[in-house]
């Protein structure tokens, strides 16, 4: 049945990829009005004053990279060419091609007037500024309003904003999307073992600025000890968006406690770096077992005392560190038991809505689970669904199996840097974060670039976030040895995969050289946090359990693996890979003798969400073990 609806996909591709492409050359002239967007937010975390860029867009596909020469960007109200979509979008969804894995050019375009309310009445004309902000666009994106260039982004998983100077009427937006990526892209491209998925595949949000906007809050709160107060600290960058001084104040709390930022008189177009510091008597804590979440917020007035504009969100008070080369939250040793996923599915690629990431999490929950991991940094609803739901996030950057020779690129450097500070802005006021994840499977025998790049990223990450520890997850088998390069890092993750893929000319063949392995691990880096980021096994039918990609095979194997980590009291997290199959690349079958190309079949669910055997077994096993030291979960 499962390869029957495979069949069913496959031959319906072409068809879908047609109507993304904007249809027969023939087609009429697709009816299209402008209409605003709506109040709020898909998540709470964020400044007031936002609004969602949704409804009805426009889509064309440029396979040949002719729209700015054509102009696509121009400020017409023709629709000749175009299809109607919805965003996100990913437009090459259900093209399982090796064109759609290289990648093309398409192009979105969102016409729209301005909302009426969106400022107090006390704000005349000239200090009202309109800014967006895109969640995420794999993998280039340049942006035109009104025929006018705005600006570019290069990158995917994390938001990217520009200025907009929107006019009365009618305001036509213009997105150009590239998802061709080159070796020093990130993830190294053309090719990659997840689908490249291009297009806006993430929200889109119109924000209102009056006077000045909070640009960026970065909450931190302390805890020194179990019984002691926790002290919180936040920081707030505030940009004057008027060509006048304007003289503000920043007033805050943090649940019960009151924060006073001060007030300043701002430059025009400059910015005012505000702090503060509160004291939280007899916190509660912020756990797995006892998700406890405090509201944070904030308020900007003008010299006047009249609200601008405000910013609110979640956080937890906790803890983590290394503790005698075991990893502790709030003080309590950890066991956790997690999973990877990809956000993506055969229907929407990767941009999926509130329905799927819902899904992904109910999963997770339902798993047993407390820790997810994936190649980038997760969608802001799965990460507030974690904060309140008590499930960490192992939060990583795509620095993706990169060579070492590009390693030692500076650009690539720049990029990677760039990534990791922004996903540390973007993300370190969730509870939910666990650490912070500068790649991936990098080489195995490190070498001087790659010794270089992690010293420098770990520095930074302790720089920017001194409160989190930071981790890489590399490849490693019997016989690599201790690398000296990973002494900076605080976590190591090691993704193994022994009875199923062979790596190290055989070392992994059979599955009962694990345990040695580890304990070989464990040898080279007695004082690091240690976790297995990566075990998995195929399953897409019943037969033998010896048969390789059976149901049964993939049962057993996983149950052979988990036995072996509950062995290694030091282990502090063990991550199976994964959530739901996935499309990874053209030809990959898995290491599954009768794998399904392109897809992944490791996952617990299948392709259309339904169970597999495997995800019972494993649910009873997350469930029935004590995850986090003084309470069984």
């Amino acid at each position: 049945m499962l390869r029957r609806r495979l069949v069913a996909a496959a031959l319906l591709a072409p068809a879908i990829a047609g109507f993304a492409s904007g249809g027969s050359a023939g087609a009429q002239e697709p009816a299209y009005a402008a209409t605003p967007p709506t109040p709020g937010a898909l998540y709470h975390d964020g400044q007031s004053g936002r609004y969602l860029l949704g409804g009805s867009w426009l889509y064309r596909a440029d396979r040949g990279n002719v729209g700015i020469a054509q102009g696509f960007w121009r400020d017409s109200a023709r629709t000749e060419g175009w299809s109607p979509v919805t965003v996100p979008n990913a437009y090459n969804a259900g093209d399982l091609s090796g064109e759609s894995m290289n990648g093309y050019v398409g192009w979105y375009r969102r016409d729209f007037t301005l909302p009426p309310g969106a400022f107090p009445a006390s704000v005349p004309a000239r200090a009202r500024h309109w800014i967006i902000r895109f969640e995420s666009v794999n993998y280039r994106a340049s942006v035109w309003l009104n025929g006018r260039p705005i600006g570019s982004h290069t990158g995917a998983f994390l938001p990217f904003e520009l200025d907009l100077k929107p006019r009365a009427g009618v305001n036509r937006l213009v997105v150009r999307v590239d998802n061709r990526r080159s070796g020093t892209d990130l993830p190294p491209g053309p090719s990659g073992l997840w689908w490249n998925y291009g297009g806006i595949t993430r929200e889109v949000y119109l924000r209102a600025a009056a006077r000045a906007d909070i640009a960026r809050v970065r909450i931190r709160p302390l805890l020194r000890c179990l019984r002691c107060a926790a002290k919180i600290e936040e920081q707030a960058i505030i940009r004057n968006v008027t060509g006048s001084p304007e003289r503000v104040r920043l007033r805050g709390s943090y649940g019960p406690a009151s924060l006073n930022f001060g007030q300043a008189t701002i430059a025009p177009h400059s910015s005012w770096t505000a702090s503060a510091r509160a004291r939280l008597r007899h916190p509660k804590l912020w756990s797995i077992d006892s998700p406890h979440l405090y509201r944070a917020a904030l308020v900007l007035r003008d010299g006047g005392g009249r609200r601008l504009g405000s910013y609110a969100a979640d956080s937890g008070v906790r803890s983590i560190k290394v503790v005698g080369g075991r990893l502790a939250l709030n003080g309590r040793l950890l066991s956790l038991r997690g999973v990877s996923m990809h956000e993506a599915d055969l229907a929407h690629g990767s941009a999926l809505g509130p329905p799927q990431l819902a899904q992904l999490v109910g999963w997770v929950r339902s798993l047993g689970a407390t820790l997810i991991r994936s190649h980038y940094p997760l969608n802001p609803q799965i990460q507030e669904m974690a904060d309140r739901d008590g499930i960490l996030v192992w939060s990583e950057v795509p620095v993706y199996q990169v060579p070492s020779a590009q390693l030692a690129d500076p650009g690539l450097l720049r990029h990677a840097r760039a990534i990791l500070s922004d996903n540390i802005a973007t993300n370190q006021n969730h509870p939910s974060v666990l650490l912070w994840s500068i790649g991936n499977e990098l080489p195995a025998h490190s070498t001087p670039p790659e010794d270089r790049y992690v010293a420098h990223a770990v520095a930074l990450a302790h720089h920017l976030d001194p409160t989190r520890p930071v981790a890489l997850d590399i490849s490693d088998w019997k016989g690599v040895g201790c690398q000296a390069g990973y002494a900076p890092l605080d976590v190591i993750g090691v993704n193994e995969y022994y009875g199923y893929f062979d790596a190290g000319a055989g070392a992994t063949d059979d599955r009962d050289g694990l345990s040695p392995f580890l304990d070989e691990f464990r040898s080279c880096y007695p004082r690091k946090a240690l976790f297995v980021t990566e075990f998995g096994f195929d399953g897409n039918r019943h037969g033998p359990m010896e048969e390789r990609g059976t149901y049964e095979f993939q049962s057993n194997s996983v149950a052979f693996h988990l036995g072996v980590f509950a062995s290694k009291p030091w282990l502090s997290g063990a991550i199976y890979w994964l959530i739901q199959d996935f499309a990874s690349k053209p030809g990959w079958d898995g290491g599954n003798p009768l794998g399904t190309p392109p897809f992944v079949q490791k996952g617990l669910f299948d392709l259309h969400g339904d169970p597999k055997p495997a995800f019972a077994l494993v649910s009873s096993i997350y469930h029935h073990a004590v995850q986090i030291a003084g309470r069984r979960r």
